[in-house]
């Protein structure tokens, strides 16, 4: 299959005079001003509030539900049970079909008809004229439970004849995938050396301000459902809402309200949205729910989990020749999103930026008695970057060669791109020493040795770690409406203002700013005349909304093919206009002008005018009237059929950005506190379209990283309950506990985009997992430590300080 590239960012005018620049978020003014509109703002007449009863039992069959007192309550007007819903109601629409990841599928109802598969999924739901009373009688409602045995653990899941999560299946392997280059048994036959070991990450979630919120309402006489949704997909939940209760999707509308941060948690199709547009349209009623914290730490979608065994092979002089890993994923109940794909990722990726040419993967996804796994925020990727950089300072330790040398003997060339992996995916361009080179030069490494003896002698202990994460981006799914293209409409005003509706949507990253500063560089327009519109399934074209930094990178594109129609027709009329031909004219500030005369000009407003107001005229009278375009694009260098990769395999990413962290750390090794006293980054995701904001949501990704990886922590016990359900159990970093960032950026330009973009918006969050482990083995030399899982509390750290000291390792 012939695929697009590009040799350069595609720009229409003589310069870039937005693209690049620092523009401040066209939002950003509203939304400090608390003037944003969030769902929990709206209010209608006659609104009733919900309340959802949730399981207590990680695993239980339902024998009986009593729901008399809670109907027996002033207020209430409705009880929903299983029965009723699942009467009426089909299964739900998977977002991303099962059969297209090679996994099995469930039929999974809004409300669980037999049996429970965790703590927090909802078995009824109460509608009331307050949220107080709808409480009150949830808490209410007698359900009769016959416990099951829970699995908790991956591993256990996968043994025979363990207890079953979905009855029809033979097993709880919910899906698996295998992948082999060259003869890993003769790279291992003939290595100088082996390491071996098992990394796992944890389990966590994005915890973003504003949990999920919904406001429906259903207009009898119109036959019209409007759904007010904190989302980050309004066509796709447009889509699964109409399937599930049966009415045109012409009939439904969503509207994303302002959105106070999603990470990818506001992506799949949830049951309580199928039951609250349910009640609505039932009840004729508008119906409103807003997550308490508690329900979103039970049942809103974890993340991580997975266990990762390997073994590596090695030469005397770094060179990493041979790789085994089999991972092993605990993605929780089997959910509408298929957290099969999330494991997916961290296989694909693997072994990230380093060309070992003899790999052999192997994947299997487990289903549990836990909460499903839904996207966040880098989904898999931070723990193949967790696993290949522990993997790389082992052997750094056993060879007794420099980390960062190590990394630079079997990192990926420049000259290698596009860049075939094992599993398939396509690797699209990238300078990875010269990232590293510039990391070192930032963090003055070579100076760090006799900073960190002078430490020492303080009776302080420092040391300095690096990590190297490749973070895809784009996600483009077969059999799903996760893929990779976009639409973008635009409207030119009478007056020459220029609307933009597009199909990508923000949770609060700015991404509207930088479409805005593209079609700004495109037309030649003044940035302030251009309105970015997004989030509505009525008035946007169709899209796929925002999910693995897609929105300029997909939705910019989108964006721009748009524009290039817009200008064309424009120049063509002010051609005729200036009398001379459509190639010797340029536009910049809402200009058209002769490009050696600046001077024999016209302006945006005198085109627009001869267009709408002329169209009889001599000027405009060969053109269709009217200056509206509306264009999609398609991300190239994406394969979902084996036949068509050029050499088998599946590719579901087109960008492959990427980032070197560097950290300096102080351990306490007495209490095994970790303090963070640096942290540098080097970030590589092609054209950078707005500094200001790219940094930004770095530092929401660093924020991210470090917490996961030393403070957050989803703990379950053996009978499959959260003991962290609260904000006092589950400990986020604030700004009192993260340190200044230090980024530099280096732009290696895709060469199958038209601007050269990559994507953003996950890089950040996969490197300060082995980085901040790097840092503390380094401030602790001779216990010779092996930091292998996170988090990296202090009673963690200090347990394998202690651990190291009675074996023997040294003293700290």
């Amino acid at each position: 299959m012939p695929v697009r590239r590009y040799d350069q960012p595609q720009s229409q005018g003589s310069a870039l005079k937005y693209v690049g620049a620092e523009v401040t978020a066209v939002k950003s003014r509203k939304l400090v001003a608390g003037r944003g509109q969030y769902a929990g703002d709206i209010y209608l007449d006659g609104m009733l509030h919900v309340a959802f009863l949730r399981s207590p039992h990680a695993h239980a069959r339902i024998r009986k539900i009593d729901t008399s007192e809670a109907r027996a309550i002033p207020g209430v007007v409705h009880v929903l049970t299983a029965e009723e819903v699942n009467r009426d109601l089909g299964p739900l629409l998977y977002t991303i079909e099962p059969e297209g990841m090679g996994a099995k599928r469930a039929q999974l109802f809004a409300l669980p008809p037999k049996k429970v598969r965790f703590v927090g999924e909802p078995v009824a739901v109460v509608a009331a004229h307050d949220k107080y009373t709808a409480r009150k009688a949830a808490d209410l409602i007698e359900v009769d439970y016959e416990s099951l045995p829970a699995v908790v653990d991956c591993e256990a899941a996968l043994e025979p004849g363990a207890e079953l999560i979905e009855p029809e299946w033979s097993d709880n392997l919910l899906g698996s995938r295998d992948f082999r280059s060259g003869d890993p048994d003769r790279a291992f036959a003939e290595a100088d050396g082996v390491v071996k070991g098992t990394v796992r990450t944890h389990r966590y979630l994005g915890t973003p301000i504003e949990p999920r919120a919904y406001v429906v309402n259903y207009d009898s006489f119109e036959g019209r459902l409007t759904f007010w949704a904190s989302t980050q997909h309004p066509h796709q939940l447009r889509a699964c809402l109409a399937d599930t209760l049966g009415l045109p999707e012409a009939s439904v509308r969503v509207i994303q309200a302002d959105v106070g941060g999603a990470f990818g948690l506001k992506t799949p199709f949830y049951p309580d949205e199928a039951l609250i547009a349910y009640l609505a349209y039932k009840l004729g009623r508008p119906i409103k729910w807003i997550e308490e914290r508690a329900e979103n730490f039970l049942a809103g979608g974890h993340a991580r989990e997975e266990r990762l065994h390997y073994e590596a092979a090695y030469r005397k002089d770094g060179s990493v020749t041979g790789l085994r890993v089999r991972i092993i994923a605990d993605v929780g109940a089997q959910s509408t999103l298929q957290g099969c794909w999330m494991a997916y990722v961290t296989a694909s990726c693997i072994p990230t930026v380093y060309k070992i040419p003899n790999c052999e993967i192997r994947l299997q996804v487990a289903v549990t008695n836990k909460c499903p796994w839904t996207a966040y925020r880098g989904f898999g990727k931070e723990a193949a970057t967790f696993l290949m950089e522990r993997l790389m300072d082992e052997v750094a330790a056993a060879t007794g060669i420099d980390r960062a040398a190590v990394r630079l003997r079997n990192y990926i060339q420049p000259e290698d791109f596009p860049y075939h992996q094992v599993s398939g995916s396509i690797l699209d361009s990238g300078n990875y020493p010269a990232a590293m080179t510039r990391l070192l030069k930032m963090l003055d490494y070579d100076r760090f040795e006799s900073e960190r003896e002078a430490a020492r002698k303080q009776g302080r202990r420092i040391g300095i770690g690096i990590a190297h994460e490749l973070m895809p981006e784009g996600c483009t799914l077969p059999s799903s409406l996760i893929s990779g293209y976009d639409g973008c409409t635009i409207r030119v005003t009478p007056s020459g203002d220029i609307k933009v509706l597009t199909g990508v949507t923000s949770p609060g990253t700015g991404n509207e700013t930088g479409i805005a500063q593209i079609v700004a560089d495109t037309l030649g327009a003044d940035l302030k005349r251009i309105f970015v519109v997004q989030g509505d399934t009525e008035i946007c074209p169709f899209g796929l909304g925002n999910f693995s930094s897609r929105s300029i990178l997909i939705g910019g594109a989108a964006a721009r093919e748009a524009a290039v129609d817009i200008r064309a027709k424009m120049f063509k009329v002010a051609s005729k206009m200036l009398e001379v031909m459509p190639a010797d004219l340029d536009a910049e500030d809402g200009q058209i002008f002769v490009k050696d005369a600046r001077s024999h000009a016209v302006s945006f407003a005198d085109v627009t005018r001869a267009i709408y107001r002329e169209s009889y005229g001599p000027h405009a009278l060969d053109f269709e009237p009217g200056l509206e375009v509306t264009r999609y694009y398609r991300t190239p260098n994406v394969y979902h059929q084996p036949q068509l990769h050029p050499f088998g395999g599946f590719s579901a990413y087109p960008s492959w950005p990427y980032g070197l962290a560097g950290c300096v750390v102080e351990v306490d090794p007495e209490t095994g506190a970790v303090k963070i006293l640096r942290y540098c980054y080097v970030h590589d995701s092609g054209k950078i379209v707005n500094p200001l904001l790219a940094e930004g949501n770095l530092h929401g990704g660093f924020a991210q990283g470090i917490g996961g990886a030393m403070y957050e922590n989803l703990a379950y016990d053996e009978n499959g309950q959260l003991r962290t359900t609260t904000f006092y159990d589950y400990t986020i970093p604030t700004a009192v506990d993260l340190p200044h960032f230090e980024v530099e950026h280096q732009e290696t330009l895709s060469p199958f985009n038209p601007l050269g973009c990559k994507g953003v918006g996950e890089s950040g969050i996969g490197a300060p997992l082995s980085a901040i482990c790097s840092a503390i083995e380094n401030a602790l030399p001779e216990l010779k430590l092996q930091l292998r899982e996170t988090p990296l509390t202090p009673n963690r750290v200090w347990g394998a300080i202690e651990r190291a000291r009675r074996a023997g390792n040294g003293k700290a």
